[in-house]
This record gives C-alpha cells, structure tokens and sequence, in this order.
C-alpha cells in the first residue's frame, strides 16, 4: 500500500491495472462438525502484473492463521481455517472474504455447512427415523455403516431419550443386521420380519432313485432373517445349511432338500426338517418309502405286517391276558400269510398254534407230512430245523430226541448272539434242569438283556419266572427292573409281585429316575400306601421339586405318611396358583421346623397371609416370624410371587426408615415379565437417564424385573448375548397402589437412584423451576452418572432457572451466586445451555467468563444487545488494547445493533476492513463526536491504494480538517483527482485546481511536474470563461512543455482564446480517442460531400491511452469517422462520430487557411464579387510571404 501511495505521490500513473483472478469463485462446502479444517484460496494475475494486498473474513470462525492476511504476486496462495468446534449438525457458517487489493475490492462468498460426518450429507438428511428407515429400504449397506458411524448419535432423531437408549442397548449385541432390525423395529416405524413356514408333512412314496424338492419360505416384510437348518433323518440331505435375508427373492426363499433313495429301509421312513429361528423352530415331517420291485415286494411287505399282528397276538397269549380273542387272531393271521407264502415255517407255525390250542391230531398231520422232506428241506435252516423238532418231541416225547435237541439248542445258542432268543425260549420250555434252577434261569436271562436282547418275550418270560418266586428280585438288576416296568404297562404284574419290588426299591439309598417311573406306574394299577410312600420317598430321596411332583406329596399328606421332610418337599413343590389355605398340621409342622430355604418359606407365609385369618391361633403363631422374614428377604433385595403377597401385607409406612428405603423402591417397582419365546434367556433393562443396564436371569421364562418408570427399555437377550426389541412376553407389575410407600421412601432416602431420577425427569419437565428443583437438578449433575442427552436436558433446566433469577425473580433458594455456572463444564452443552449461560453471566456481571465463554463456543445466538453489554466492559477492562476477539465481536455488534460510543472509539482506533465498513465506522463516529485516531489516514490510503475513490473527497475533507496530514497521501489525492479528471472525464472540486496551480507555480522547473498535473490544470483551464492575466502566464508556460512533449488534445484549440496556440494546430480538426494502449485502434474515415467512401488513417498515440488524428477540414465539409479495434480476430467499432470545420474565437482571420475558409464560403452562396475580392487578397499575401521569406 506504501508503495502505491508514494507512487501516486510522484505523479506515476500504472500504465496498465493488474487484472485479479481468485479461485473459487464461491465457496459452498460441507464439513463435519468439531473439526479445524485448512483450505486454500487461491489469487492471481490474469495479465502478469503482480496483485498485492490484504484479505479480512467477516466470521470469526474463517480466519487467516498467523494473522498473515497480506499477499502479493503473480499467483498466491492463501490458507484459512474453519473452526466447526461446538457447532451442531446443520448448521451453517456464512460469510464473506473481502479481498483489498491495489485491483480493487472484491467480495468471496462462502458457505460451509455442518454436518456429523464427511460423509455426512446423507446423515445431515437424517431428521427423523422415518429417513433413516428409508434409506435402509433402498440400500442396506449404506445404512448399515451410517449405524456405526460415531456420528450417528448427533442426528436429530437420535436425541430421544428412548431411542437413543434403545441404541445403545442394541449395540454390539448381535450382527449387523440384527442391530438394524431390531432398531427399526424398536422404533415403531418398521414391522418385524414374519416369515410363512409351510408346516405340513410331506409325503415322498415309491422312491426309485433320490428326490428333490424346495421348501418355500416367504417372508412378509424386508429386513434381517437369519435361519439354520437341520434334517432329523439319515435319508434326509440339506445342500443348505442356513440362510439371511440376501437368499430370498422377492420375498421368497427356496430351501433344497433332497431324499436319498439308497438309505431308505423297507416300508415307510419317518424323519424331519427343523427350520430354526431367533424365536421358533419349526418342524417339517417328512415320509418317504422305497419304490416295490414288483408285486412280490408289496406281498412282502403285507406279509410282515400280518406276521407281526401274528406275534403280538401271541405275546398277548402269553402274558394270559388275549384268550380265546388272542387263539383267533394268531389263526387270522396264519391264515393270510399263507395266502402268499405257504411254505415249511407257516406250516409249523400252524402246527404250533395247534398243540397250542389242543389240537394234536391236526398237528400231528402236519409233522407227518413235513417227515419225508423235513430232512432235506429246513436241515438247511437251523431255525426251522430246531422249530420242527420241537414241535415233535412236543407231540411224541421221546427222552431220547428230546436231549439231543437241548444239546442242539444250547449250541446254536452260544453259537448265534443276535438270535439267541429263538433258541433260548424253546430251551426253557424242555430243559427240566433249567426249570428246576430259577436263579440259573434268571441270570441267563440277564445275561441275554447285557448281550442287546430287548424283545417283550424275553420280558414276559422274565415276569413269569419273578411272578413263580418274587423272592429272586432280592438282587434285582436292570433286567428284573425292565420286565416289573413291562408288566405294570400291561397291568399284568401281579400285587404280590408289586409290593416285593415296592420292598425292594425302598431299600435304594439312590434316586434312580426308572425306580421312579416304575412306582408311579404301579401306584396306578395298586394304589396302595405301601406304593404311594415308596414313591414319595424315592422324590425326596431324588430332590424332586417340580409341580408335578406336588400332587403325590399332597397324597402322602392326606395318608399321613411319616416321611421325613416330606412337608417340606410339599411346599417345595406347591404351584404357583394353589388356592386354598394348606392344613393346619402342616403349619403345625413348620411352627417348630426351621429347615425350609426362603423360598419355601415364602411360599407357606403367603398362603396363609392369602386365605387365613388375622385371628386365627395359627396366624398370630406365625405373625412376628413373617413380620420378621419380610423384613430379611426385603434387605436382601428378592423378590418373587409368594414374596410379593409378604411385602404387600407385611411392609407399612410406619416401618421405613433409611436403610429400608435404599432397597424397598425396588421391590416395589418389580414387575414380573414373562417371556414366552424360549430362545430367551435374559431380561435387559436400559435406563433412559443414566449410562447404566441390569440383567436379569429368565427362570423358565419369567423374571422379576424393577421397572421404575415408563422410560425404563426392556430388551431380551439369548443365549448368544444377541439383543431383541420386540418379543413375545407379558409385563405383569406386581404391586399396584404403592405411591405412599414409594414417598415414604423417597423422603427417608432422597438419594435413592432411580427415585431420585424420577424426582429429576419430573423436574425437567416443569416449565419454571423452584429453588429446591435447582439444587435437585445441581446434585444430579456433580454426584450421578447421567446419560448425556439427559444431562443436557438437566442442564438446561438449571439454565432456566438461573436465567429467571438473573432476570430479577427473587427465589429463596439462592443468593444471587452463580458458582455453579461458572464451574460447569461447558462443553457438555448444548449452545442453546451455553448461550443461555453466557447471557446469564452477562447479565450478573461475570464479564470475563462470559468473553471466554464467547471465544471458544462463538457467538451463534447469543443476543445483540448482551454482547454490547459485554464488549462495552470488556473494552473497558482491558484499557481498549487490541484484542483479535473482541475485535470482531465489536465490529459484530456494530452491525447488528446501534453501538455506543466505546465500541466506536475501539472501532475508529483499531478497525480494518473494506472501504465502505471503514467509512461506515468513521460517519458513524462522527456523528457520535468520538475519537477517529488515524482512522481518515487509513480510510483514505486505502481508498488510494484500491482506486474505490467513490468517496475519497468526503473522506480527504476530513482527513485535512482534522488532522495532520502526510505529504505523500496529499500529493497522491491529487494525483488520483487529476487523473479522474484528466482520464475520466469525472468532475472534480475547485480545490483540487487550486493545488494544482499552486504545485506547478511553485516549481522551478515545469518539465519535472508530473504530466498529469500540466494535463489536469490546463484541461480545466479550457473550460473556464476567462483566465486571469497570471494563469494565461502559466498556461502558457505549461502547454509550451506538452507542445515540446509532443502532446496535442482536442481542448488546445478552445485554450487559443486565452494564449498562443501555434497555427498548424488551430488549422486542423483533431479525432481524440481515449482507448488502450495494448490495442490498436482504426480509424475509418471520409469527407463530404468530396468522398464517398471510408478509408483507413493512422492515429498517433500521445499521452496514456489517448491516441489522436489531425485532419484539416474546410468550410462546408464534414469529417466522419469510426474507430475500431480487432477482438477475436474480428474488427468492431467502437466508436463513431462526424466534426464539422468550426472557427476558433479570437483567432486572426488573415491566416493562410481562414482565408481559404472565405472563399469557400463566398462560392458556396454564389458572391462573385466577394469571391474575387478574397481571391485578390489572398495572392497579395502569398506574394508578399514569399518576397519576405524566400525558399533557399
């Protein structure tokens, strides 16, 4: 600016301006949100001359780092920095860059947008979870990594309390996927994914080789699937093991299953497909048989079904219990199986079924007509054989026949494992030996059961011989136990043979859950005391608690059975809804027992705070215990049904006191969810106000749960810790009508935690706060872990309030004193909290925290008139010295609002800007009569140095009215004063003339006057009516220099009136153009009415821009003319004109060219004798210039 100036002040004119080029042009950005972000601007030189000067930002949080405003070159750079600390998402920094320069002035718009991330234009979209929702729809993957981006929680929407605990208690439990389900659907703006699983069995018959087949599952509603499964069956092959929501399509996913042919067995084959959810399984039966060969197989396989009626029947017989019904369908049976096999084992069936029923002829035939082919045909078979023989020596008796069978019998016995029993059972019935042994019979038939022989006829067989002497259960094994069980199924165990295994079971010292199930079903066909204790003591011996089990204590009770802690396996089993007072022997009983758990008391204290009466002899035995026990379980915090009934009988106002109100809230907010999805396995509690959850274990799907309020979130978690928001289950408060104890312990524990969340909800929600609600609202601050958005909406409460007191609304709960404000972490705030405290710092006269405040949060919203308050103390206190800040805050409040006289006087000293901010402050000072300092000077140096001079003369006025000037700013006002005039033609004051003459009469030498003075001051000469003797003198002088410079102008001809202007110039017309130097112009031209047509003439450059043409014209003709220059290779005019031959005032008529100009003008009116007149004059004075000056 310096150099300019003192350019200006030599009088030196830049022959060409620089032509700045700035990039951007505008400047539109988004930024994330508390970040300090560098650009770049960038400013150049479109010609090549060097751009100098300053660039200002009007937001302070755009600054030029280093305060290295100034630049200068052919091409800068210029780095500033965003500051987004603080600021929320959507909020938007505007603005402007006002670049200085000696070009000019020019303004660079910006704008930078805040969002919560870089990629933060679709999250600054984000307003409501309706947005996000349809984001997820369009495309998953996007929202899926918006949903863990950090910034995510600064969205709009995800300053709900709710939802922002639902958020979080989401978060990292589970996929993805599930993550973005639940959330949508925990929103309430998506619905849960039902899928339609086709639950039908499906049939597959005559399978010749393997078969595929598709399970189709359709899900009603996009989202998040996620299914696995399984196949119950080998024949069955999944190619799928599991799929998520990318298998469907368009709704639809296509499970393959496929049926292996080669695994499937004769007849029908069951299996499954199980198809398992996050919240059910769901099972597909599946049949699929093998294709028949021919005819023959479906008589085989009709065959086998008829010949297992056959053996069932036959084991009927056997066990005593078909009778003649049993003869007659084993004979219906053979009958029908001959009709497609009739061959040699049908027939000694028939044989057998025969001797069976007493028919020995019949059998007897049969044996002899298989005599002669026996041998040759069944020796082949051993089973056949060993049949045939049996049937004979059963007919015929022979000793002899008869031994060589067992011996046959007993080897092919030890010889054949897996058919054993064939041989075994035909051997009991020959070997009298055998018979004669029972324990012998007994242990082989043990030793069959180890060797994997499971048949009922090994059972039946079994029975029979325990039924013959119960004695042998004395060491009864698996095998004894197994065939007692089959004759209890078939109530064929005789009541002898059932209480000599009741004996034997009772004497277990073990539980054995088959001891069990074999007394229950023995109780049932002999319910007899005997039985029913022995059960009972195998429960007890067993632990056995479940409601199942009470019914047979209840039993044992009624039977008065003397079993020990047989009362307390009653109560340990008493459902949930027993409801009836139990007996009074069993209060009896336990008024002088102490060994029930708690729960079990809790159990009998509730029945008989539920159905018995206060004045009873039994309520009042047991009334201090129960006082008592309630009182205990209460400390220990626990809680279930039968507690439930204690607390609410038992629990009084009158009884709280401060130990009892740290645990009773809790008990008294319990709720009982029942869940009825099993994949549940725990209840998670997120509290809204506090960075805290609880779980709690689901015993057989239910749990008890405090829910203090309607805030609380309920989520479930599986076994896989993976969360959901919306499940099957019911939320059953267990107290109701409990508001006076939970006051009572509010006032005796005010501290409880989630009362006193509560008291702190209520309070936010009120519209004005009291006292107490402040101190309520601090507490909460300073001592809880609060959840950040709540904290924000506590904060912003005490704002409120302290904002009401600052305004003058007495409360009795404070002072005056804002120590709490001033040692609140602000950055916790919301800038509403932060700007509602800085106002209310201000308004109590804490001014340097309050500008602290302003300097590191900004100053968005704060009120006008606050920060005038504050920048007029702070510019008092700190004795007006510069300050960056306050500053800008001043230079803010003097645009927003009238300023007072100490910002202006702050202003004046130390301000920088444009040209019109500094004019603005300088009237605006003025008028106030403060202190400008050097205010004009800088105003007026920086209108030079840009060339704004719009209002330069106002400005210069002040500047040499009031102050001391400095030479060079003077010398260089009148520089630019004379080129405005000279060049363009602008008006300009007398004044300015007046230096003039008074700097070129006060020069020795004229020639080192600065041209554009001589050209100014003559120029304006030329438009004067009459100079003065002494300015004719000094015109004169001056046009002789710019006549010798070689510089001629169109005005010289009107100066003829005041001084000598030589005659070849007067003689001539002059074409003055004023256009550029780096541009040729093109003067077109022609003379009426002598020419017609336009021809092309040089013009002749003379000062600057201004380029000249001399023609002479005559009296009578007209000069027209047009000046063009070349653009883009094309010739354009620009300007155009005609001059007429016009005489010059004053100036000698006996000139050469006035005389020609005469006779010109006698023709033209036809004055011959005028003519002749002017004709002889003329030759007289070129004879006599001639004679006076001859030619050499």
């Amino acid at each position: 600016m310096k150099e300019r100036i003192n350019r200006l002040a030599k009088g030196i004119i830049d022959s060409e301006q620089p032509k700045m080029t700035w990039s951007p042009e505008k400047i539109d950005e988004t930024l994330r949100m508390n970040t300090l972000m560098q650009r770049n601007l960038w400013i150049g030189s479109e010609n090549g001359l060097s751009v100098k000067g300053f660039v200002y930002s009007s937001n302070l949080r755009v600054r030029i780092p280093g305060d290295n405003n100034s630049f200068g070159g052919l091409r800068c750079r210029i780095v500033y920095e965003v500051d987004t600390s603080f600021l929320t998402a959507g909020d938007t920094i505007t603005g402007s860059f006002y670049l200085v320069t000696n070009c000019g002035e020019e303004e660079i718009p910006y704008e930078f947008h805040v969002e919560v991330a870089d990629a933060g234009k679709t999250l600054g979209d984000l307003k409501t979870a309706e947005d996000f929702l349809h984001i997820a729809e369009n495309d998953m993957e996007t929202a899926l990594r918006l949903l863990e981006y950090p910034d995510f929680v600064e969205v709009p929407f995800m300053q709900d309390l709710h939802v922002r605990a639902l958020y979080d208690g989401l978060k990292g439990h589970g996929s993805r996927a599930n993550f973005m389900e639940e959330f949508l659907v925990g929103l309430g703006v998506k619905k849960p994914v039902g899928l339609t699983i086709p639950g039908r069995a499906r049939v597959y018959a005559e399978l010749a080789e393997n078969a595929e087949d598709t399970i189709e599952i359709r899900m009603d509603n996009w989202g998040s699937v996620y299914l696995e499964v399984t196949a119950d069956g080998e024949f069955l092959h999944l190619p799928k093991k599991s799929a998520t929501q990318a298998d469907f399509e368009d709704g639809l996913l296509r499970l393959p299953v496929r049926i292996l042919a080669e695994r499937l067995h004769a007849g029908k084959n069951f299996g499954a497909v199980l198809i398992h959810t996050a919240r059910e399984t769901v099972r597909i039966p599946i049949e699929a048989s093998a294709a028949d060969a021919g005819g023959c197989d479906r008589a085989h396989m009709s065959f086998q079904k008829e010949l297992g009626n056959y053996l069932t029947a036959r084991l009927a017989y056997e066990n005593g219990i078909g009778g003649p019904e049993a003869v007659h369908q084993m004979q219906r049976e053979l009958d029908l199986m001959k009709m497609t096999h009739y061959d040699a084992g049908l027939r000694l069936l028939q044989a057998e079924l025969y001797l069976l029923t007493d028919r020995r002829e019949k059998a007897q035939t049969i044996l002899k007509e298989l005599q002669d082919s026996a041998a040759l045909k069944i020796s082949g078979d051993r089973k056949l054989n060993c049949l045939y023989r049996y049937l004979y020596v059963t007919l015929t008796g022979n000793a002899e026949q008869k031994d060589t069978l067992i011996r046959l019998l007993q080897q092919y016995a030890s010889e054949e494992t897996g058919s054993s029993l064939f041989y075994y059972l035909m051997l009991l019935r020959l070997d009298e030996e055998l018979q004669k042994n029972p324990v012998t019979v007994l242990i082989s038939m043990e030793q069959e059961f180890k060797d994997g022989c499971h048949s009922p006829f090994l059972y039946a067989a079994g029975l029979k011989l325990l039924e013959s002497d119960p004695l042998l259960l004395d060491n009864a094994g698996n095998f004894e136990l197994h065939a007692l069980y089959y004759g209890a199924r078939r109530k064929i165990i005789s009541r002898e043979l059932a209480l000599a295994a009741v004996r034997v079971m009772r004497a277990s010292r073990s539980y054995r859950e088959f001891y069990r199930r074999l007394l229950t079903e023995l109780y049932g066909l002999y319910p007899e005391t005997e039985i029913l204790e022995a059960l009972c003591a195998m429960l007890i011996r067993g632990d056995c608690r479940e409601t199942a089990c009470f019914e047979w204590y209840s039993r044992a009770l009624e039977a008065d059975l003397s079993l020990t802690r047989l009362y307390e396996y009653y109560l340990y089993a008493m459902p949930e809804n027993y409801d009836r007072l139990m007996s009074r022997e069993v209060f009896l009983y336990f008024s002088y027992s102490a060994n029930l758990d708690a729960g079990s008391l809790a159990k009998l204290y509730a029945n008989l705070l539920t159905y018995g009466t206060p004045d009873s002899d039994i309520y009042r035995m047991y009334e201090r215990a129960m006082e008592e026990f309630a009182v205990d379980q209460l400390f220990k915090e626990r809680i279930d049904g039968a507690l439930a009934v204690l607390y609410r009988k038992l629990i009084y106002p009158e009884l709280i006191d401060t130990q009892m109100a740290r645990v009773l809230p809790g008990i008294l907010k319990s709720c009982r969810v029942e869940c009825r999805e099993p994949a549940m396995k725990y209840v998670v509690v997120r509290h809204e106000e506090q960075m805290t959850e609880d779980a709690y274990v689901l015993n057989e799907g239910t749990a008890y749960v405090p829910l203090f309020s309607e805030r609380d979130l309920v989520l479930f978690q599986d076994e896989n810790e993976t969360r959901y928001a919306r499940v099957n289950c019911a939320i059953q408060p267990v107290f109701t009508d409990m508001e006076e104890l939970l006051q009572t312990c509010f006032e005796m524990n005010p501290m409880h935690p989630f009362l006193f969340m509560n008291a702190c909800a209520k309070a936010c929600r009120k519209e004005v706060l009291t006292g107490d609600d402040a101190i309520l609202l601090e507490h909460a601050d300073q001592k809880m872990e609060l959840h950040p958005l709540f904290r924000a909406k506590v904060l912003s409460a005490i704002v409120r309030y302290y904002k009401r007191m600052a305004d003058g609304i007495e409360d009795a709960k404070k002072d005056g004193s804002v120590s709490y404000l001033l040692s609140l972490d602000k950055d916790q705030l919301t800038r509403d909290e932060r700007n509602g405290v800085c106002g209310t710092l201000i308004r109590c006269g804490h001014f340097s925290e309050a500008y602290e405040m302003v300097c590191r949060y900004g100053l968005e919203g704060l009120p006008v008139n606050l920060l005038l308050r504050l920048c007029g103390r702070m510019l008092l206190q700190n004795l007006f010295d510069r300050d960056d800040h306050l500053l800008y805050l001043t230079w803010y409040v003097f645009e927003h609002e009238k300023p007072d006289s100490v910002i202006l006087d702050y202003l004046c000293e130390h301000f920088n800007g444009t040209v019109d901010q500094m004019y603005r402050v300088l009237m605006q000072g003025l008028r106030l009569r403060v202190e400008t300092y050097d205010l004009e000077e800088r105003l007026v140096a920086q209108m030079l140095f840009t060339g704004n001079t719009a209002k330069l003369d106002r400005v210069f006025e002040l500047y040499a009215s009031r102050k001391k000037t400095g030479e060079n700013i003077v010398r260089a006002y009148f520089t630019v004063k004379s080129v405005e005039y000279f060049l363009e033609n602008r008006p300009t004051d007398d004044k300015v003339f007046a230096f003039l003459e008074g700097a070129v009469q006060g020069s020795s030498d004229r020639e080192r006057i600065p041209d554009i003075y001589l050209l100014a001051l003559t120029k304006y000469y030329a438009t004067l009516p009459e100079l003065s003797e002494e300015q004719r003198r000094l015109c004169q002088s001056v046009v002789d220099v710019l006549l010798d410079a070689g510089m001629i102008f169109a005005y010289f001809k009107d100066l003829a009136r005041f001084i000598h202007i030589p005659g070849n110039i007067l003689d001539k017309e002059i074409i003055e153009y004023h256009g550029n130097r780096a541009v040729r112009p093109y003067l077109r031209l022609r003379i009426l009415p002598q020419e017609e047509e336009f021809h092309y003439e040089e013009m002749r450059l003379v000062y600057r821009d201004i380029y000249i043409r001399e023609k002479v014209i005559f009296e009578g003709e007209t000069l027209e003319y047009q000046i063009e220059e070349e653009e883009d290779g094309v010739r354009k005019t620009k300007e155009k004109g005609e001059i007429s031959c016009r005489e010059i005032p004053g100036r000698s008529r006996e000139s050469r060219f006035a005389a020609l100009n005469e006779m010109s003008l006698s023709l033209k009116v036809n004055n011959e004798t005028a003519l002749r007149e002017k004709m002889r004059e003329y030759q007289k004075r070129d004879a006599a210039v001639s004679a006076l000056f001859p030619i050499a």
